[in-house]
């Protein structure tokens, strides 16, 4: 089967989705199908570029800064991608390619030209679809129902329109899907986010001889909780910052905080101006040194702005599974996330930060004893692993096929 996959997010940037679109291409490919992933790429200095990655390509479209902290700027140069993606893929040395299956990872929402464009006569659409936007846009205050809610609204539901599948992430985002009126979707479906298991292929790596060591930091001898991934809107970056301030004076316990986003210079600003002598905040890095400072951890946090009305299962909670941490979460109290921590025993979870901090001390205490971490593995062993993340897919585009006949 030839696939292409269209994403916005893949190496050498860093960021959880480009990890995920990666994985995915290397599960498609490893089942014996022949693989192009198309993505837009603000630092080329040409229309197009081809990368050849051994067992699958990438395509890499010319685009306008769609990763800009900048809001105005991101909003515009990514709703231009709606009209200059395809645009560009015509131009390009795969103009011609013909695929059996589109699958496209939302967010972005502005897909939609893209993927109608490349659907030919029996050829089959899946959207991978993570953030519900603009809701979440809506929810967390970042956006008012006026004219930029409406138009994004329209490609929200344009892309909807171009999907044969839809696989949301969590079974409460059944709902809204369920809600709309698509007559073209012939399948919505749960489909998990997943991560390669870095952990087992980089568990050799030294540590002590490495820039990753954290005894050579202030969080040397301490219980190490872990924060990797996005700092943006979605995050509760403030609740974050809570949590960590009630826990100034918990001697034992450091805070290791990794990533990027437009909270980030604010977070940076409310360590510094209250003196936290416990919390060390690192740039975003690349999957092996991130397993390494994994390696040295105690448990790793999640945090979610709690006004949040559609479920997320963040990859960093995946991550932290694979590596085998315990996870201690602070997320919206309807959130799916909530009922796969307690039933599967994988950590602690609050929707209060203050909470979650008054019954950190007590559960790092007895975390020996509750063997978690073996837990945690096992979870992620069981249900987000790329290979059958792949296999779902292409059973569900094989399920309409075979209806066809």
């Amino acid at each position: 089967m030839r696939i292409a996959i269209v994403a916005d997010s893949f190496p050498p940037l860093k960021n959880s989705a480009a990890v995920l679109v990666f994985s995915l291409a290397e599960a498609l490919a490893a089942l014996e199908n022949e693989v192009l992933v198309i993505t837009p790429s603000q630092d080329l200095h040409r229309p197009s570029l081809v990368d050849d990655f051994g067992v699958f390509k990438v395509l890499r479209l010319q685009c306008g800064q769609i990763k800009s902290q900048n809001k105005l700027m991101r909003g515009i140069q990514e709703l231009s991608l709606f009209f200059t993606l395809q645009r560009a893929f015509r131009n390009s040395a795969y103009q011609h390619f013909s695929a059996d299956l589109i699958i496209w990872y939302s967010p972005s929402i502005f897909f939609g030209g893209l993927v109608r464009s490349l659907k030919r006569v029996g050829s089959k659409s899946y959207l991978i679809l993570r953030d519900i936007v603009p809701q979440w846009l809506l929810d967390v205050g970042v956006m008012k129902k006026g004219l930029s809610y409406h138009l994004m609204k329209w490609f929200e539901l344009n892309q909807y329109r171009q999907a044969d599948f839809i696989g949301v992430q969590s079974p409460g985002n059944r709902g809204y899907i369920e809600s709309l009126s698509l007559p073209n979707l012939k399948k919505l479906q749960v489909l998990p986010n997943w991560m390669p298991s870095v952990s087992t292929q980089f568990g050799a790596a030294s540590i002590e001889s490495s820039h990753t060591s954290l005894e050579k930091t202030i969080l040397a001898g301490k219980k190490v909780l872990i924060y990797a991934g996005n700092l943006g809107e979605a995050q509760g970056v403030e609740n974050l910052a809570k949590f960590i301030y009630r826990l100034q004076h918990t001697a034992q316990v450091g805070f290791l905080i990794i990533g990027r986003g437009s909270k980030k210079a604010w977070l940076q600003n409310f360590v510094q101006s209250n003196a936290l002598t416990n919390v060390l905040i690192l740039d975003e890095v690349d999957l092996v040194t991130l397993s390494l400072y994994y390696r040295q951890s105690t448990a790793g946090l999640v945090f979610l702005d709690l006004n949040h009305q559609s479920h997320n299962i963040p990859g960093k909670f995946i991550s932290y599974l694979e590596a085998g941490l315990p996870v201690v979460a602070c997320v919206n109290p309807t959130n799916d996330l909530v009922g796969i921590v307690k039933h599967a025993q994988l950590g602690l979870v609050e929707s209060n930060p203050v909470q979650l901090a008054d019954r950190l001390v007590s559960f790092l205490d007895e975390l020996p004893s509750k063997n978690i971490g073996r837990l945690a593995r096992s979870y992620y062993d069981a249900n987000y692993q790329p290979k059958s993340i792949a296999q779902q897919i292409l059973n569900t585009a094989n399920i309409s096929n075979k209806s066809a006949h």
